[in-house]
């Protein structure tokens, strides 16, 4: 399926409220939307939630001969699938270019950093290393997907364990878990990307969703350590009248703010789920169904703007509430309708059908002196319609007669 065209009115509407400084979600400019996350049952698994944009990621190794040219480091590969199960327009089994720049960044920020201490994968040297494949799967789009596929790759990096080894010259013996505690990674650092849409009227937002990014000119993604330092940056614009120099000035504040908390939170969710496991008191369960809903579409994209009211109130409240406006004002109400959902009704006293308000019915304060009003009685057995028109004209007169009248 192809990608559904954006129309000039959503776009202007859009770019009309950022201009506003107003998000269609109730954000602010530099807000993120809340992040969960959820592990699995094996070590390394993990689902991430950011807003509706929803990834899943797992670490996996196996034992492998090193490289040529660093027979002492470990290897790590990083594959991003991005599926129709995440949005409609994409196709199965073909990799798309949004996947394959999901792709490179991850790799900017994770791999070419160098944040993974490889040498600590080493077996034997010039002979057997640790592989590491970090799979990342995208659940549902709905916007910004690098900064939640990064926060699950680091989530699942610091959560996987791997199997101890002992080396007996020339044989390795992988320990099951039973027998020897699993490893943890060592990571010299923790990086995360913070993504920005700037738009046409120069309006930079953060944590931009789908429909924002469909209608920005440029995006910059940092990618940025608990040490507020840059491990990698992308920038990708359409316009050449913004530069990466008046991006960055903007948001490299709020990137390094938001980049600290995000690693925090990391931190204390690995942490808890960690000494969960290894807690001999207590019965760990998989805490990854808690992400699972019952009787819910598990997709949630959807081409149409979204927008959150800030503030509303319950039908109850709205029933009872009493509006004192002019009559000249029309008068409507919010009702809430369902958790996420809101119907606009209006007063009935003041607007009549679908049409708003009625200019013909005057109120009682108004002058009427132009204004006849006629009632019309409608006849009880036969109906007739006829046209007014000419005597040419081929128009017949239609009867409407009740079966009382064939009698």
């Amino acid at each position: 399926m192809k990608k559904s065209i954006l129309s000039n009115c959503e776009r202007n509407f859009i770019n009309t409220a950022i201009q506003e400084k107003t998000r269609l979600d109730g954000r602010n400019l530099f807000e993120a939307r809340p992040v969960d996350i959820y592990f699995g049952s094996n070590w390394g698994s993990c689902v991430v939630s950011l807003g509706k944009t929803r990834v899943v990621a797992q670490v996996s190794c196996d034992i492998q001969q090193p490289k040529a040219s660093r027979p002492n480091e470990g290897m790590i590969y990083i594959n991003v699938e991005l599926n129709p199960i995440a949005a409609q327009h994409l196709e199965n089994n073909r990799q798309s270019e949004a996947a394959i720049l999901i792709n490179r960044q991850l790799e900017k920020c994770i791999k070419d950093s160098r944040c993974i201490d490889l040498e600590s994968l080493c077996i034997v040297a010039d002979k057997k290393v640790w592989n590491l494949r970090l799979d990342i799967n995208i659940l549902n789009h709905d916007g910004n997907l690098i900064d939640c596929a990064s926060i699950a790759a680091l989530a699942a990096l610091m959560h996987f364990h791997r199997p101890d080894v002992t080396s007996t010259g020339t044989n390795i013996i992988i320990h099951p878990f039973n027998e020897k505690d699993p490893l943890p990674l060592t990571l010299f650092f923790l990086p995360v990307c913070v993504s920005f849409i700037t738009f046409e009227s120069g309006v930079t937002v953060m944590d931009p969703t789908y429909m924002e990014e469909r209608v920005g000119v440029a995006q910059l993604t940092l990618g940025v350590n608990s040490y507020t330092e840059l491990c990698s940056l992308h920038f990708d614009y359409l316009t050449k009248t913004l530069t990466v120099e008046d991006v960055i000035s903007i948001a490299s504040s709020y990137a390094a703010k938001h980049a600290t908390q995000l690693i925090q939170q990391i931190k204390d969710v690995v942490a808890k789920d960690i000494s969960l496991r290894f807690s001999k008191d207590s019965t760990y369960s998989c805490h990854i169904k808690e992400f699972i809903v019952s009787s819910k579409i598990t997709s949630m994209y959807n081409d149409n703007i979204s927008i959150k009211l800030n503030n509303w109130k319950n039908s109850e409240e709205s029933k009872n509430e009493v509006h004192e406006n002019n009559d000249n004002e029309e008068c409507s109400h919010i009702v809430k309708v369902g958790e996420g959902f809101a119907e606009l009704i209006p007063d009935e006293t003041k607007v009549i059908g679908d049409g708003g308000h009625n200019s013909w019915c005057v109120s009682s304060e108004e002058e009427a002196s132009d204004v006849e009003i006629i009632s019309v009685e409608k006849p009880s057995n036969i109906e007739t319609y006829k046209a007014e028109s000419d005597d040419d004209s081929e128009e017949e007169v239609v009867e409407i007669i009740d079966s009382i009248d064939l009698v």
